[in-house]
C-alpha cells in the first residue's frame, strides 16, 4: 500500500515568512528595515552596501529558499539526490558543463567590491536559514535541508538560469538537419533574416542585405559531423519614448520579458535602499542587484534576448590509450583532462561518470566508440566572467551614459538593453560579449583538430551596437535582427521575424504624447500577426469534415485578436501547433 503524506493547511501557513520580529544578528553592522507593501514585495532599507545586499539575501530567502535550492542543485547536477531516476540524465549533463568549478573560479577573480557584495548577500541568506522556525514545506517533502549559501552559489544559479539560452542547440540541430537532408537542402531551409524586415539599429531602419547562404559551410562540415549521425513561441519586447514623445517629458521604458511559465517566476520583485542607492526591480532568487529589470532614482533599464551567438561546439577526434586519452589539436597530440565524479540518485545507487575537457570546454557528447566527441565553449564559463562586477555601477549611475559604461565586463546573456534617464535621454546598447571567430562556427559544430576555428577575442565594447536620442524619438526591441551587413562582426545567424517589433512600432506612431496608460495598452496587446497569416490559407481548406467546417465559420470573422473568451483563438492555436508540431 501506498501512503501519501497530505499538506494541511497549517503546514503551508507555517511556512510563510515572518513579517513581525525583531532579530538581533552578530554580522549586520546597523539596523535592516524589511518592510511589506500590501503585495508582500519586499522594501529593503539599511545604512550601508553591505547591509543593504545583507537584507535582500534575507528577504530573498523568506520568500525563495526552496527556488534557491532547486536552481543550485540543478546547477551542480545533484537534482536526482532528491528527487530520482527521472533527474538523472540531467545531472549528468549538469555536471558535463562543469558550472561549479566555473563559478567558483570567477569568484577568485571578481574585484574586491563585488566578492563584498556576494559574501554580504550570503550571509543574509545563512542567516535566515539559521534563524527561521520554519522552512519552505518542499524541504518536509524531500526530506531534505539546505545547506549553507556560499557566494559561488549566486554566480551558479544565475549561469544555470541562461545556460540554455544559447545557440548551441540549434547548431546541433542544423548538423542533424544536414546527416537527413544533405548540405543543398539545408541550404534552402535556412534563408536567415528577410530583407525588407525591421532592424534595431538604427530605429526603423530595415534589413536589405542577402539571404543566407551556407551551403558552401554546410558542404565543408559533412565530413566532420557524419559521425552525429549515431546519436539518437518565444521572445520578449522593449521599447523606449524619448522625452519629447511622451507627455510628461520625461522618457517612458516598457519591459516585456517572456521567460518561460514556471512557479514561482524566475524574477523576485524587491526594493533595497541604502545611502549608496535606492533601486527598486526584478532580481534572480540567489542573485545580489537587478541585472535585467530595474531602476534608480535617475536610470531604469530593462533587457531582450538579443539572439547573439556565443556558445560554438568543437568536434574533437580522441585517440583513447593506456595513459587515458589524447586529442588532435594542429599537430599535437594534447592530453584530455578528466575527473572522475559521482552523481547521487533517490532510491539507486551512485552513477560514476567521467568529466572531460579540452582547450575548447567540456565534453558534452561522445560516440559510441570513443573516438569523437563534442566540446561546449561558452563566453560564460569559457573563461574568467567578470559580469557581476557590472551590477553595482548599474545600480549607482546616473545617467545614460554611466548605466552604458557599467555593462563594460557584462558577458552573458547578451541583450538588448534598454535604458533612459530622468534627463529626457533614451538610448539602446547590445551588451554582452561575442566571440569574433570564422563564419563556419556559425552554422555547425566545426573541426576542433585544424586550429581554424579558435575565437579571436570578443567584439569590442565601443563597437557594439548602440542607438541614443534617435530622430523618431523612440527604439523597439523585438527580438529581431540588431543591425544590418554594415556591421563588420558576426552577431549572430537567427533573429526572431518582425511581426512582434511590427506591431509595437504600429502602435507607438499611432500616439502623439504617450503617457503611462498608453504603454499599459500596447503591453496588453492582443493582435496576432502570424494568425492573420495563417488563418487565410485555412478557409481556403476544403472537403473538411463536419466539425473541421463548424471551426472554420468560426475563423471566418474573426479579426486576429487573442481574446481569452472567444473560441477562434483556440481553434487557430491549436492549428498552429499541429502544423508546427
Amino acid at each position: 500500500m501506498t501512503v501519501v503524506n497530505s499538506i494541511t493547511n497549517a503546514d503551508l501557513q507555517n511556512t510563510l515568512p515572518d513579517i513581525n520580529s525583531e532579530m538581533t544578528l552578530p554580522s549586520i553592522k546597523t539596523e535592516i528595515r524589511i518592510t511589506r507593501d500590501q503585495y508582500g514585495i519586499p522594501h529593503i532599507k539599511a545604512e550601508s552596501s553591505d547591509d543593504a545586499f545583507f537584507g535582500q539575501g534575507f528577504a530573498t530567502a523568506q520568500d525563495r529558499l526552496w527556488h534557491m535550492e532547486s536552481d543550485r542543485r540543478r546547477a551542480y547536477g545533484t537534482w536526482a539526490e532528491l528527487v530520482g531516476e527521472k533527474e538523472k540524465e540531467s545531472d549528468i549533463m549538469m555536471r558535463k558543463f562543469q558550472i561549479k568549478d566555473s563559478s567558483i573560479r570567477d569568484l577568485q577573480a571578481l574585484d574586491k567590491e563585488t566578492v563584498a557584495m556576494l559574501q554580504a548577500y550570503a550571509s543574509g541568506v545563512n542567516a535566515f536559514i539559521r534563524e527561521t522556525k520554519s522552512l519552505p514545506i518542499e524541504f518536509t517533502i524531500t526530506n531534505s535541508a539546505p545547506e549553507k549559501w556560499s557566494p559561488e552559489d549566486s554566480i551558479a544559479v544565475y549561469k544555470v538560469r541562461h545556460i540554455m539560452m544559447g545557440v548551441f542547440e540549434g547548431k546541433y540541430w542544423r548538423a542533424q538537419l544536414i546527416n537527413h537532408l544533405g548540405a543543398e537542402k539545408t541550404s534552402d531551409l535556412i534563408k536567415g533574416y528577410q530583407q525588407g524586415h525591421l532592424l534595431i539599429v538604427p530605429p526603423l531602419d530595415t534589413y536589405t542585405g542577402p539571404v543566407l547562404d551556407g551551403l558552401e559551410s554546410l558542404r565543408s562540415a559533412i565530413e566532420s559531423i557524419a559521425w552525429m549521425q549515431e546519436d539518437p513561441e518565444a521572445g520578449s519586447n522593449s521599447w523606449a519614448l524619448h522625452g519629447s514623445k511622451t507627455i510628461s517629458g520625461k522618457p517612458l521604458l516598457a519591459g516585456d520579458p517572456h521567460r518561460g511559465l514556471d512557479t514561482p517566476n524566475c524574477y523576485y520583485q524587491n526594493q533595497v535602499t541604502c545611502p549608496d542607492f535606492d533601486v527598486v526591480g526584478l532580481s534572480f532568487p540567489g542573485c545580489p542587484g537587478f541585472p535585467h529589470f530595474g531602476h534608480n532614482e535617475k536610470v531604469a533599464w530593462c533587457v531582450t534576448h538579443a539572439m547573439a551567438d556565443y556558445q560554438d561546439l568543437y568536434i574533437e577526434k580522441f585517440a583513447p590509450n593506456s595513459n587515458g586519452t589524447t586529442y588532435r589539436w594542429k599537430d599535437k597530440e594534447l592530453d584530455v583532462e578528466s575527473k572522475e565524479d559521482t552523481v547521487k540518485i533517490s532510491g539507486l545507487s551512485d552513477h560514476q561518470i567521467t568529466l572531460k575537457s579540452t582547450k575548447h570546454g567540456p565534453i558534452i557528447s561522445e560516440n559510441a566508440s570513443g573516438t569523437r566527441g563534442i566540446a561546449f565553449k561558452y563566453t560564460s564559463i569559457a573563461s574568467i566572467n567578470h559580469g557581476f562586477e557590472a551590477l553595482i555601477p548599474q545600480m549607482t549611475a546616473s545617467s545614460v551614459s554611466e548605466a552604458d559604461q557599467a555593462m563594460e565586463k557584462w558577458v552573458d546573456p547578451c541583450n538588448n538593453y534598454m535604458f533612459v534617464d530622468v534627463y529626457g535621454d533614451i538610448r539602446y546598447l547590445n551588451r554582452g560579449q561575442v566571440p569574433v571567430r570564422s563564419i563556419e562556427n556559425a552554422w555547425l559544430p566545426v573541426p576542433g583538430w585544424t586550429g581554424d576555428h579558435e575565437w579571436e577575442g570578443s567584439i569590442p565594447f565601443k563597437d557594439m551596437p548602440r542607438s541614443t536620442n534617435p530622430d523618431n524619438g523612440f527604439i523597439v526591441t523585438a527580438n529581431n535582427k540588431i543591425i544590418g551587413d554594415q556591421f563588420p562582426y558576426y552577431m549572430a545567424l537567427d533573429y526572431a521575424p518582425e511581426f512582434r517589433a511590427k506591431r509595437i512600432v504600429e502602435r507607438i506612431e499611432g500616439l502623439d504624447k504617450a503617457t503611462v496608460e498608453d504603454l499599459v495598452s500596447v503591453h496588453s496587446e492582443r493582435t496576432s500577426i502570424p494568425a492573420s497569416v495563417y488563418v487565410p490559407h485555412i478557409l481556403t481548406l476544403q472537403n473538411l469534415g463536419t466539425l473541421e467546417s463548424q471551426a472554420q465559420e468560426v475563423l471566418r470573422n474573426w479579426i486576429y485578436e487573442m481574446d481569452p473568451d472567444s473560441s477562434a483563438p483556440a481553434i487557430y492555436s491549436a492549428f498552429r501547433w499541429k502544423l508546427h508540431g
